[in-house]
């Protein structure tokens, strides 16, 4: 297969993983505030979604928080593939796995502060922990490591 027809499944792989993740928490979410404030959900639950109907909202919370990770997960493998198929540097890799594992002790020791020290999860640590976990859920780790390819092997031949 040529190289842009790999671009292409990659960015649809990227585009269906993205999708899939906003779909699932979107409802999931959704579930949650009609269990919580006891309301009819404007949004209908997908059937799909309705085995999450039978949990409490407890558990759905912290469920979420379990999901996270493993559409973390996803992207990772996702990652690493772009990241395996378009370039030959095994330190580009490295990194990914480095960023990875960066974001996820960060966000892990902002949530453990904000509920500590704060005795709560919902602060400015929760956010910096949710918007780390967020590029955890996308291809930027990628596009970046994609795109500095060419400056790594250039330093290379420097050295």
């Amino acid at each position: 297969m040529n190289k842009l027809k790999w671009i292409i499944l990659f960015f649809i792989c990227f585009a269906c993983l993205g999708y899939f993740r906003e779909f699932f928490f979107v409802h999931l979410n959704n579930i949650m505030y009609y269990k919580y404030y006891h309301r009819i959900p404007e949004l209908s639950i997908p059937k799909l979604m309705l085995f999450f109907d039978s949990f409490s909202y407890i558990s759905l919370y912290y469920f979420k928080y379990i999901f996270t990770f493993l559409w973390a997960g996803l992207f990772l493998i996702c990652n690493y593939f772009a990241l395996k198929k378009f370039t030959n540097t095994v330190f580009l890799i490295k990194l990914l796995f480095i960023a990875y594992a960066l974001i996820i002790i960060i966000a892990s020791v902002a949530m453990l502060y904000g509920c500590l020290i704060n005795n709560r999860l919902q602060s400015n640590e929760y956010t910096i922990s949710r918007w780390l976990l967020g590029i955890a859920q996308s291809p930027l780790i990628c596009l970046i490591l994609l795109a500095s390819e060419k400056l790594y092997n250039k330093s290379i031949k420097n050295v």
